[in-house]
């Protein structure tokens, strides 16, 4: 990995981070909180080039988000839900970014990522806790609307960093780099 792509992973998993702790749990949901460093570790993601540095900052993910979480179980949840969810992403993103523009892919990954990352997090850390919360609740209360507010946020972070010239990162442009 270039010393650009490093130190832009870095910067958005910090951002994502401060934005993780700031956004509030929600109380009658056992104090869950929407994970907005996921979204971070996507557009890290789709500047990385290889499994092993998926995996980097995957793990980076899964350890900031296991210190910050509020879930019972949700340390090893988030572990286990990062290093899972980055290898499909970057596998999906791979496949598809050659047959997609790349706001739509962004917009995919962003909805589709956040919801198997919310499951495979609801699925491990209810397993660990054994706490009595109801799977088909937190997500229809947490993961779908986070999927929703991850899918604009996508969007709106897309045009910040195009702005920047964030696509020079992400090697050779799309057929439709829209």
């Amino acid at each position: 990995m270039n010393v650009k792509k490093l130190t832009l992973s870095a910067i958005l998993l910090a951002i994502g981070y401060l934005l993780h702790q700031f956004v509030p749990g929600i109380p009658f949901l056992g104090g869950m909180k929407m994970d907005f460093l996921l979204i971070m570790m996507f557009f890290s993601i789709f500047m990385m080039d290889s499994y092993r540095e998926v995996l980097a900052v995957s793990l980076a993910c899964g350890v900031i988000s296991a210190m910050t979480t509020t879930f019972p179980g949700g340390q090893i949840a988030n572990l286990v839900d990062k290093l899972v969810t980055g290898a499909l992403v970057f596998q999906g993103y791979r496949l598809l970014k050659p047959r997609m523009a790349r706001t739509a892919l962004t917009l995919l990954v962003a909805a589709v990522g956040t919801i198997l990352s919310g499951s495979i997090f609801l699925a491990t850390g209810l397993a660990v806790s054994q706490a009595p919360l109801s799977f088909g609740a937190l997500f229809l209360g947490v993961v779908l609307p986070t999927a929703i507010l991850n899918t604009f946020m996508a969007l709106l972070l897309q045009r910040i960093m195009d702005r920047a010239g964030y696509v020079k990162l992400l090697g050779s442009p799309t057929p439709s780099n829209s």
